[in-house]
């Protein structure tokens, strides 16, 4: 994932046994462009309710290696502003 969005340098991890408190939970709502395989579509807006924005880090479905929590924050401000442009500009039902 990470040489495919442009990374040179990457390193690999190996799991740890047992269960540790470094798990970042994620991806109960996948993002993609198809209603059929995913929750929302790319501004973080669920399939077909128009209304329902999923913001967090359920939409970011594979972790790399290291702790996700920028990217998590920076898609999740990237889909706020979505979210009030729509809301601006008529895009959502009051």
């Amino acid at each position: 994932m990470l040489k495919e969005a442009g990374a040179i340098i990457t390193s690999q991890r190996r799991a740890w046994r047992g269960v540790t408190g470094g798990q970042h939970q994620s991806g109960t709502c996948r993002m993609g462009n198809d209603p059929k395989t995913s929750v929302v579509d790319p501004s973080c807006r669920v399939h077909d309710l128009p209304n329902v924005f999923v913001i967090d880090a359920s939409v970011h479905v594979t972790n790399g290696g290291f702790n996700p929590v920028l990217t998590i924050f920076a898609n999740a401000y990237r889909a706020s502003e979505l979210l009030v442009a729509a809301w601006k500009g008529g895009g959502l039902r009051g």
